[in-house]
């Protein structure tokens, strides 16, 4: 179906055949170019830069996401308006598909929340900045329980992936204060996506951007992208995490800038000290702020309703000449939802001419394999611990961090391993 960029409109979308449950709202906000005209070839989800956008995640796809908890996934056509005629569904074969889980492979009986709270790491700051921005969360709950749930489509993804690179899970809260978890956002200063990529730093970072694609919206290209450049700031200032975060939002120039005159000044050259733009200023405590609230919701009188302990998304591999379109229709997954998980694409009825990746609600993507021949579902491995055998050798041999292959199995890393040991490993 094609989503032309109209004016605010509501569309509602009974998207359980034969079921009573009410229907999912889908918000289409408009987004002319400055020129005023509209592309109708584009049939992406709209580039959005207010924060109502949001409410597509919150009201559509974290409510979509929390009924498959509780319903099988019919394999069929997505539906469409009934002024527009469905584009026909070809017939798809599941050689060239490949479908791997992501999240945090064991479950979590007190679900992710509890398991993500217990690991944070920036939560120790005491300075009034963060207390202003404490006390401003405390003050509208309302704000942090829609930031919670707008993150829940993603979180088992992005708490996976912030794992495997053996980083503070802290910086699940970046896409939350960055996008409010929107993969399809736009600012006003052309940050783009989950996490919020410029042209130029995307690309640096290996993010591809072509005239139908465009990896800033893709949330794994994405996420790739954004930790590899945290990871790199990381290095630059040393390990310290407000500089990190800091030089993540204002430019890792604006930030060495800023020490460097502090430096020559016989002045501070911690975060706290540093002449940086009142954006990054605030930007650093609430990301705090955040932590904290989040690691104790219950001394805040905060209460988030639990994201259950298993993996919600899959990443779909398909091979050239496969139409999104078809891949959406095999998983039974309506058009909008798809199209909320996969921003990148310009057209998702046209055939890429490459090899491209997808994002699904895993319970669509498990469906879609067991009713396409072919298809491949990569499951999670179990070995067994050989004698002699250490977490960091093991976590080298299958190309995964030693912090996360430890974080997968509720280990320490400096744990000793026991031959007939079993352990997780997360596909690579």
């Amino acid at each position: 179906m094609t989503l032309p960029r109209f004016t605010t409109a509501a569309v509602l979308l009974p998207l359980l055949a034969g079921c009573a449950e009410a229907p999912f709202r889908l918000a289409i906000l408009e987004n002319a170019s400055e020129t005023g005209e509209t592309d109708a070839a584009d049939d992406r989800i709209p580039r959005l830069n207010s924060s109502a956008d949001g409410d597509l995640i919150e009201t559509l796809l974290a409510d979509y996401f929390r009924s498959l908890e509780f319903r099988a996934v019919p394999v069929q056509t997505a539906m469409a308006p009934e002024h527009e005629a469905p584009t026909p569904a070809r017939r798809l074969s599941g050689r060239g598909i490949r479908v791997i889980p992501v999240g945090p492979p064991k479950h979590h009986k007190n679900g992710l929340w509890h398991y993500l709270r217990e690991r944070l790491e920036l939560t120790r700051w005491n300075h009034p900045s963060v207390e202003a921005e404490v006390a401003g969360f405390r003050a509208r709950p309302a704000r942090v329980r829609g930031l919670a749930k707008r993150a829940e489509p993603f979180l088992h993804y992005l708490v996976g992936e912030i794992e495997r690179r053996g980083l503070p899970l802290d910086l699940v809260l970046v896409p939350m204060v960055e996008s409010a978890c929107d993969p399809s956002a736009l600012s006003a200063k052309t940050a783009a996506g989950l996490w919020q990529l410029i042209p130029a730093t995307g690309q640096r970072f290996g993010v591809e951007m072509a005239a139908d694609y465009d990896g800033r919206y893709d949330i794994h290209a994405s996420t790739g992208a954004a930790l590899t450049y945290l990871q790199h700031l990381h290095n630059r200032f040393q390990g310290d995490w407000l500089l990190v975060l800091a030089a993540y939002n204002a430019g890792e120039g604006a930030v060495q800038q800023a020490i460097a005159d502090n430096r020559a000044a016989g002045r501070g050259t911690d975060f706290w000290s540093l002449p940086l733009p009142p954006e990054t200023r605030g930007y650093v405590p609430k990301i705090l702020a955040l932590s904290r609230i989040l690691a104790g919701p219950d001394r805040y009188g905060l209460e988030l309703e639990p994201v259950p302990g298993t993996p919600a998304l899959a990443r779909v591999e398909i091979d050239a000449g496969i139409r999104p379109a078809d891949v959406a229709s095999a998983a039974g997954l309506p058009e909008p939802m798809f199209k909320l998980l996969n921003p990148a694409l310009k057209s998702i009825h046209a055939a890429p001419q490459r090899k491209y990746g997808l994002m699904l609600p895993l319970k669509n993507a498990q469906a879609m394999t067991s009713s396409l021949e072919g298809a491949e579902l990569v499951s999670v491995k179990t070995i067994v611990v050989k004698k002699g055998e250490t977490l960091a050798a093991i976590a080298k041999r299958h190309g995964v961090s030693e912090t996360a292959l430890a974080g997968w199995n509720g280990l320490a890393p400096n744990s000793r391993l026991k031959p007939g040991q079993e352990l997780l490993i997360y596909p690579a």
